[in-house]
């Protein structure tokens, strides 16, 4: 078979590029073919193939479809390359373009073409390797420039595009330069010659060119830059953006440590000292040095104690008057005093703001405790066994009452009846009780006598007075509620009765003989204590559960009684008829 010209044609349909570009949508790429500088055709290996025949070169020249055989017409017209890389078509056998004739030995004539489905793969690398990368951003220290290597294994790259921040891509034509203080996304692809684009790839990288700032405190003690021995001091490093890498300190330009924990200053001589204090960020920016001048107190203050007043000596020994009193003063070199406080005869310590007065006898035992502003503390005993100071009686009665009759307390709140007497009680061990005053919701006051009732029904305050024999006076009130009411009765039965009878004169409802009857009980103030109830004159039971058992044909007239917890009572009569 001779083959005059052969022109193989591959007709391609292309993909149109969409006018509308959408913000961080890579771009739409065509499909195509593509012819190397060196004369090579590449073709996207997803475009269909057709073959065409011309006698003649030229691009113009009349070609005509090849048309397939039988066999083939099914794969043919279009037919699809099914080799990556390099493929190749053959025609039998050679022929000398001169003589026409056939070369020996034969040989097929080859021709080539070159399949590309797969899409460049792009990288990213940076002029300044320097960085820190956290949550998948990379951060730097100074403005950088991105670099892209792009590689392709068939046509060879065509384009690279990227797109900053949501932007629009565009062609990549030099290294991007990343010069602001902000977070940057760049999406980025590659396409190759023959249409074939990667899918994008992203990176976030963020210039920080902001120092960290780190803050100092002391705890527990601090006053004025004064602290004390207990005293820590914190540093608290923040960096919004590469976050912190270390915190470094000295102590009076001494050696350079790392902060891991808070600085602990005991070992330290008291007087004057400065710690020196910065931090790094992880892409190295340096903060400015920063300094604290402390004063570190480890001295506690001092008290002196004096008796101020009426003294006088007999036989050797001291003695006070009720108006004698003890007067505290503290010094302190250098926070200052912050809080005097003493105990009489170990009792509760009290804060001192004034002389007080000596108002027990026998052994006494005063102690003070002196405390300065960052919390340093001295204790002194100012005085032991003082056993002839004269007794001074300060202190009012003990007052007390209770309650004759029924009653029944609960928490601060005691109910009672009319029934139930109050008494008053008033004692004192020095010189003695004196007389009672008491007044009832605030009204007259009247002078204590005897026990006495209230006879009002409700809530009632009662204020009492005692007084010694040098009218010393001590003041007690007490809540207590008059209950002379029973509790209220309830009752329902099981069935709902839809019709009643009258026998001799008298309506009755009407149940079956299987009806059970509920009872219960409240009461407004202190809660019912029992429950009884008596059937057709029966003697009470306590009721403990439902009442069953009834007989047909009869009349029932049962008595229910409640009993509150103060014995209030209260009645109700239940009658009906069982059919």
């Amino acid at each position: 078979m001779r083959f005059i010209s052969i022109t193989l044609f591959l007709i391609i349909f292309p993909f149109f590029l969409s006018n509308s570009i959408k913000a961080q949508e890579p771009l739409k790429h065509t499909k195509k073919m593509y012819k190397s500088p060196n004369g090579k055709l590449y073709i996207n290996k997803d475009l269909p193939v057709y073959f065409r025949i011309s006698s003649s070169s030229d691009e113009n020249a009349e070609s005509y479809l090849l048309m397939p055989t039988a066999d083939s017409k099914k794969y043919a017209n279009p037919a699809y390359l099914d080799t990556e890389g390099y493929n190749t078509f053959r025609s039998p056998s050679k022929v000398d373009t001169i003589t026409k004739r056939v070369v020996y030995p034969l040989q097929d004539i080859k021709y080539e073409v070159y399949s590309d489905s797969r899409p460049p793969a792009t990288n990213f690398l940076f002029e300044n390797k320097k960085y820190h990368k956290h949550d998948n951003v990379f951060y730097f220290g100074e403005k950088i420039f991105v670099k892209f290597s792009v590689k392709d294994a068939t046509s060879g790259v065509e384009k690279t595009y990227y797109s900053i921040n949501g932007l629009p891509y565009k062609e990549l034509n030099t290294d991007i330069e990343l010069n602001e203080e902000k977070l940057y996304e760049i999406k980025y692809y590659s396409v190759d010659f023959v249409g074939n684009a990667e899918k994008p790839k992203s990176i976030n990288i963020k210039i920080d060119l902001t120092k960290p700032v780190t803050k100092l405190t002391v705890e527990p003690d601090l006053y004025n830059d004064i602290i004390s021995r207990r005293s820590k001091i914190i540093l608290v490093a923040s960096d919004e953006n590469s976050k912190i890498k270390k915190t470094v300190f000295s102590i009076n330009d001494g050696t350079l440590y790392n902060y891991v924990q808070p600085v602990i200053i005991s070992g330290l001589n008291e007087g004057e000292h400065t710690i020196t204090y910065y931090s790094f960020d992880n892409t190295n920016n340096e903060e400015d040095k920063k300094t604290y001048t402390f004063y570190l107190d480890k001295t506690a203050p001092i008290i002196v104690d004096e008796l101020i007043g009426n003294t006088f000596i007999a036989n050797g020994k001291e003695y006070s008057s009720g108006r004698s009193k003890v007067k505290l003063t503290a010094m302190d070199n250098k926070a200052g005093v912050k809080e005097i406080r003493y105990s009489i005869n170990n009792s509760e310590f009290l804060e001192y703001t004034k002389p007080f007065y000596l108002s027990k006898s026998g052994k006494l035992k005063i102690q003070a405790f002196v405390t300065d502003n960052v919390n340093n503390q001295a204790i002194s005993t100012i005085m032991t066994d003082k056993s002839n100071i004269s007794y001074v009686d300060l202190s009012g009665p003990s007052l007390g009452h209770n309650f004759s009759g029924a009653k029944f307390i609960s928490k601060d709140t005691a109910y009672i009846t009319s029934n139930t007497k109050i008494r008053l009680s008033a004692s004192d061990p020095s010189s003695g009780s004196k007389r009672i005053e008491y007044s009832i919701d605030n009204k007259e006051v009247i002078e204590y006598t005897g026990a006495f009732n209230i006879n009002e029904e409700g809530v009632h305050s009662i204020t009492y007075t005692g007084y010694d024999n040098v009218d010393n006076s001590s003041t007690n009130t007490f809540i207590c509620v008059e209950d002379n009411a029973g509790p209220e009765i309830f009752f329902r039965f099981s069935i709902l009765s839809e019709k009643s009878k009258n026998i001799d004169g008298a309506n009755y409802s009407i149940y079956p003989n299987h009806v059970v009857l509920f009872l219960s009980s409240t009461d407004s103030s202190v809660g019912f204590d029992k429950l009884l109830y008596s059937v057709n004159g029966a003697p009470d039971k306590a009721y403990t559960s439902l009442i069953t058992g009834f007989q047909k044909d009869k009349i029932y007239k049962i008595n229910v009684t409640s009993v509150d917890k103060l014995g209030n009572k209260s009645q109700k009569t239940i009658e009906f008829y069982i059919e």
